[in-house]
């Protein structure tokens, strides 16, 4: 009969984490945990709140960004291209990809007094129910 093969010594046992730290970790997870619910709570607060102002029809001219097209704030708000153009004094075609911000340049135009032209003009087709727009 053979001899047994040699057993290999016993690996250590893993360290244990000490009561202390194992306190001080689960806080960590825990002070982590709220700090993220908290943030992403007034997130969503401020979309509930943005979203609100939105459906009550309100607009503001910070809504208006620079990356805005004219042919994308005539649908989004419902107004004829053509009076966005006419209240800019752009062009009456032409240059649909250009933004906000490119015609403001181009056309020499203050970008507050633009955008206060396209609010009122946006305004102006927002109607109560039953109203016709521009009345």
């Amino acid at each position: 009969m053979s001899p047994p093969p040699p057993t290999s010594p016993r690996p250590a046992p893993p360290e244990r984490i000490k009561p202390r730290t194992r306190r001080w970790l689960g806080l960590l997870a825990l002070g982590t945990g709220l700090v993220l619910v908290l943030v992403f709570g007034l997130r969503a607060v401020h979309q509930i709140e943005f979203a609100k102002r939105v459906e009550r029809g309100e607009i503001q001219v910070e809504t208006l960004r620079g990356w805005m097209t004219l042919p994308y704030i005539a649908q989004l708000y419902g107004v004829p291209q053509e009076e966005l153009r006419a209240a800019l004094k752009l062009p009456a075609t032409g240059n649909d990809a250009r933004s906000l911000r490119v015609w403001f340049a181009t056309a020499g135009i203050e970008p507050v007094a633009g955008r206060q032209a396209i609010e009122a003009l946006i305004l102006t087709y927002r109607q109560p129910p039953g109203e016709a727009p521009g009345e």
